[in-house]
C-alpha cells in the first residue's frame, strides 16, 4: 500500500528542495512575522543553513525520506524550544542554555505548555511535512564507502565554513545584520534564529581586555587605601535577594483594588530606599546574584551567559569573604534545589561557611508549590537566636515564594488583589497578590528585629522582574501595544531596594557619599549594591570597592543591558571605541576577578 503512495524521484527531489525554505518560515513564524521583521539578505541567509542541515542528513542517511522527516523533526524541536523558552523567560534561546538545562527541569512542571491556534497550526504544517518526507523515493548511491566519507566530511566542513562566515563583521554589514546584542528579543526576530544562534556562539569565548596584563588590577587599585579593620560592634548584615520581586508602577499607570506593598512604603526613620538596575527580565536569577556578591558586572560577559555554570570553577572573592574576613559567620539559604544554577558549589566557593537548601525546609509553609518568604525569615531568625550575643551574622537568602509560572490555580493560593481596567489581567493579579504576600512577611521580619537590641541592617531587592507576557496588560492600559516598544527598555530592568536598620543612620550622608543624589538617573545598578552595603553598615571597603564607589559617582549603571553615566548620557554597544577609562579599568578587574586566579591578588577584592 505504502510504495503505491510513494512519490516518484524527479518529484521527490523537487520537494526535498522546497523543504528547507518551508521549515525555515515555519520556524520563525513560532515567535514573530518573517515578513515583518527580516529582509532578505537575511532570509536567505537562514536559508542557506536550512539546506546545509537537511543536506547533512541526507548525505550520512542517502534516503530523501530521512532528511525530510528528521530534519523536519529537528527544526521543530528546536522551534518549540526556543518559543517557550521565549514565552517563560522573555528571551530567546542561546548556545549557552545547554547549560541551565537542569535548572530548568527542576520548575518545568510549573508551567502551562498550552499552545494558541496559530502555533498548533504551525506545528501541524510540520507534521505535514515529515509525513510527506516519508513519501518520498530519492536515495543517493556511493560507489565506494570512501566517497560517502568524503562527502559526509565535505559537508560537515561547509557547516563550519558557514559558522565562521556567519559571524564575519563583513558579511555582517553586507547583509545589513542587526547588532544589537542588549536587545536579544529583536536581536533574534530581525537576523533569524538560526543566523542569530550561530552568531552568539563566537561569545562562547570571554574577550580579553586590550592591553591585559596580570598586574593590571594592582596598576589600577594601588591608589586606593587597604581597608581597616572597624573598632567597636558591628552589625548583624541580613540580604535578601527576592525572587520576582518588583513594583511594576515603574512601567505605567494602573489602579488596584489594595496596595500590593504598603509595609515598605511605610518604611522611613532609617530607612534608604530606591530602585536598582539588574541585567536580567523573566528569569536567569543567578546573574544578578553573581552580580551583587561580587560587584562584576553582566556588561562584560557574553549575552544570556550564566557565570556560576560557566566560569565559576574554584574559590574566588565575594562579599561573603570580606564579612568573613571581618570576623563574622556566614551563611546562605535558598529553599529550592541545591544544585540549581550551581549554588551548592558556587557558594562554597564564595565563602559561606553554611548554606541551606530546599531540605532544610522539609516543615516549611508552602505558598503554591515554593518554600515562603516569611518561612526563609524565621529560619534568619532561628540562625541569629542560636549564635553568641554579640557574634556578627551575615545571612544572603535567595527567596523562591514568587516564581513564575503564574498561570496555575493553586488550592493554598488565593489572589487578592485586583486590577481594574484590564481584562488580560489574571496573571498581573496573581504575581501582585504575592507581591502583597513578600510586603506583608518583609514587615513581619522588620517587626521582630526593630525590638532587638543588636544593631542588624536588612537589605531587600528583586532578582528580576516577571516575563512580558505577565506585565503586557499594564502596557495595554496605557495604550501601548506593540511589545517592541516596552520589551527591552530601561524600566523592565529596574526593580526596588530597601535597606533598613533598627539602629540611627544618616541616610542623607549614605547617599551623599555614593553620589546618589547627584544622578539624573536616581538609581544605581546591582553590582554597585554591595558598595552601597558596606558604606551603610559602617564597615571597610575593599579596595575594589573604593573603585566602585569613586565610578557609582559617575557612572551609577553598568548592566549587560545599558552603560549610562550621572549625567544621563546613554553609550550603546555602538559606541564602544568611546567610551571613558574608567569603563576598561573596570572591565580589567572583572576579568581579573573571574578569570586570571593565577595573577589575581585576592585582598584587592577583600
Amino acid at each position: 500500500m505504502l510504495k503505491k503512495l510513494k512519490i516518484p524521484k524527479i518529484i521527490s527531489i523537487l520537494f526535498w528542495l522546497v523543504i528547507p525554505p518551508v521549515s525555515f518560515w515555519l520556524m520563525e513564524s513560532l515567535t514573530h512575522s518573517v515578513s515583518e521583521t527580516m529582509e532578505w539578505p537575511l532570509i536567505l541567509l537562514n536559508i542557506v543553513f536550512y539546506y546545509l542541515l537537511y543536506g547533512f542528513i541526507l548525505v550520512i542517511s542517502k534516503r530523501s525520506k530521512v532528511s525530510i522527516s528528521l530534519g523536519s523533526l529537528i527544526v521543530l524541536i528546536v522551534g518549540l524550544l526556543n518559543y517557550y523558552v521565549i514565552k517563560f523567560r522573555s528571551v530567546p534561546v542561546y548556545p549557552w542554555d545547554i547549560f541551565s538545562v537542569r535548572t530548568a527541569a527542576s520548575v518545568s512542571d510549573n508551567f502551562d505548555y498550552s499552545l494558541d491556534g496559530k502555533t498548533i497550526g504551525l506545528v501541524l504544517g510540520f507534521i505535514v511535512l515529515m509525513a510527506a518526507g516519508l513519501l518520498t523515493d530519492w536515495k543517493l548511491s556511493f560507489k565506494k564507502r570512501r566517497n560517502h566519507l568524503v562527502i559526509t566530511l565535505i559537508m560537515a566542513l561547509l557547516i563550519v565554513v558557514y559558522g565562521k562566515v556567519v559571524q564575519m563583521p563583513s558579511v555582517h554589514e553586507a547583509v545589513g545584520f542587526y547588532e544589537y546584542l542588549f536587545t536579544p528579543n529583536s536581536f533574534y526576530r530581525k537576523n533569524g534564529f538560526a543566523v542569530s544562534f550561530i552568531s552568539n556562539m563566537q561569545y562562547l569565548a570571554v574577550e580579553k581586555p586590550s592591553g591585559y596584563n596580570g598586574g593590571k588590577a594592582e596598576e589600577i587599585l594601588e591608589v586606593y587605601d587597604d581597608a581597616k579593620e572597624v573598632e567597636g560592634t558591628k552589625p548583624n548584615v541580613i540580604v535578601i535577594m527576592n525572587e520576582a520581586f518588583s513594583d511594576l508602577s515603574v512601567l505605567g499607570d494602573f489602579e488596584t483594588n489594595v496596595d500590593y506593598m504598603p509595609n515598605i512604603r511605610s518604611l522611613e526613620e532609617n530607612t534608604i530606599k530606591g530602585t536598582t538596575l539588574v541585567s536580567v527580565k523573566g528569569g536567569n536569577t543567578a546573574n544578578t546574584e553573581y552580580e551583587f556578591l561580587t560587584g562584576n558586572s553582566m556588561a562584560f560577559l557574553p549575552v544570556g551567559s550564566i557565570p556560576y555554570q560557566q566560569y565559576i570553577r574554584g574559590e574566588m572573592p565575594s562579599i561573603a569573604w570580606q564579612f568573613k574576613n571581618q570576623g563574622y559567620s556566614t551563611y546562605a539559604m535558598h529553599p529550592y534545589g541545591a544544585t540549581g544554577w550551581n549554588r551548592n558549589k558556587v557558594y562554597e566557593y564564595f565563602g559561606f561557611e553554611e548554606s541551606f537548601f530546599k531540605q532544610s525546609f522539609k516543615d516549611a509553609e508552602v505558598l503554591r508549590e515554593y518554600v515562603t518568604d516569611l518561612a526563609t525569615y524565621q529560619k534568619i531568625v532561628d540562625i541569629y537566636s542560636s549564635k553568641d550575643a554579640g557574634e556578627p551574622m551575615f545571612v544572603f537568602d535567595v527567596t523562591m515564594q514568587n516564581h513564575s509560572s503564574y498561570s496555575k490555580e493553586y488550592d493554598n493560593f488565593k489572589p487578592d488583589v485586583e486590577v481594574y481596567g484590564s481584562e488580560n489581567d489574571k496573571l498581573l493579579e496573581r504575581y501582585l497578590s504575592l507581591i502583597k504576600v513578600s510586603d506583608a512577611a518583609f514587615g513581619e521580619l522588620v517587626n521582630f528585629f526593630s525590638k532587638e537590641d543588636e544593631p542588624t541592617i536588612i537589605l531587600m531587592f528583586g532578582d528580576h522582574q516577571p516575563a512580558d507576557w505577565v506585565v503586557e496588560p499594564i502596557y495595554e492600559m496605557n495604550g501601548i501595544t506593540d511589545s517592541a516598544e516596552w520589551s527591552e527598555s530601561m524600566e523592565r530592568y529596574e526593580v526596588p531596594f530597601i535597606l533598613w536598620a533598627n539602629y540611627d543612620i544618616d541616610e542623607e550622608a549614605i547617599k551623599a557619599s555614593l553620589g546618589y543624589e547627584d544622578s539624573v538617573y536616581q538609581m544605581l545598578s546591582v553590582n554597585y549594591m554591595g558598595t552601597l552595603l558596606f558604606e551603610a553598615a559602617g564597615l571597610p571597603l575593599s579596595q575594589y570597592q573604593q573603585f566602585m564607589k569613586a565610578m557609582l559617582t559617575k557612572y551609577p549603571i553598568i548592566t549587560a543591558n545599558m552603560f549610562c553615566d550621572a549625567q544621563g548620557t546613554s553609550y550603546g554597544d555602538q559606541d564602544v571605541n568611546k567610551r571613558p577609562e574608567e569603563w576598561y579599568n573596570y572591565w580589567n578587574l572583572n576579568y581579573n576577578l573571574l578569570f586570571d586566579e593565577k595573577y589575581r591578588n585576592n585582598e584587592l577584592y577583600e
